[in-house]
């Protein structure tokens, strides 16, 4: 059976032609069938509540045992994982496929197993209820509504296809430079690639 090389990319306005998910969901150009290609690189973000993780993704159980699930099932799907970057709330890849179905699958069960190995090994708190602030407070109404349990992915998977050698470039100065924000080598600005000195250059391709 041949295999599928190159995929459709969904009908919609030029800015979001290629992109998918994540705070895209909220709006019309968001939705519909997920543009992913067999050829080009994808950009994939994974965005975590907060609210769920204390201390945020990079503590050392949290970090080590993501990258476990990952390598785990990038081999299981045939997906190549180029770069990664695993920030407090989210996590950036730069990864390949050759198959709509092996991408879907890696979304699907790296998220799930994610989220499942944390709350097995006590790694998230689910059950916040901000409302209620101290013992007094819980005496005096007792008609409390039971606790919301929260999901650790606030959005659904965001993904771009990345077309082209200059914007395959950006992508992995930016998935880099996350990295090194993370570490304290680079420090955080809003210009984010273009605000770096020669120098930042230099650490962020060392």
């Amino acid at each position: 059976m041949q295999k599928q090389q190159k995929f459709d990319f969904a009908k919609t306005h030029w800015k979001y032609r290629f992109s998918h998910g994540g705070t895209l969901r909220n709006s019309r150009k968001g939705r519909g069938l997920r543009p992913l290609s067999g050829k080009e690189p994808l950009h994939l973000v994974f965005k975590a509540n907060k609210d769920c993780l204390r201390g945020g993704l990079r503590t050392f159980r949290r970090y080590f045992l993501i990258q476990k699930i990952v390598d785990r099932y990038a081999q299981k799907f045939f997906v190549k994982i180029e770069q990664i970057s695993i920030q407090n709330d989210h996590v950036h890849f730069l990864l390949r496929a050759r198959r709509r179905t092996d991408y879907q699958s890696f979304f699907r069960v790296v998220t799930g197993q994610i989220a499942q190995q944390f709350q097995k090994n006590g790694l998230l708190d689910l059950n916040q209820n901000k409302n209620v602030t101290d013992t007094q407070e819980k005496k005096a109404d007792t008609t409390l509504t039971p606790k919301k349990s929260k999901k650790l992915w606030k959005y659904r998977p965001f993904t771009r296809v990345i077309r082209g050698w200059k914007s395959y470039r950006t992508v992995v100065s930016y998935v880099r430079l996350n990295e090194q924000e993370a570490l304290g080598n680079i420090p955080y600005r809003k210009l984010r690639l273009k605000g770096l000195s020669s120098g930042e250059w230099e650490i962020l391709w060392a």
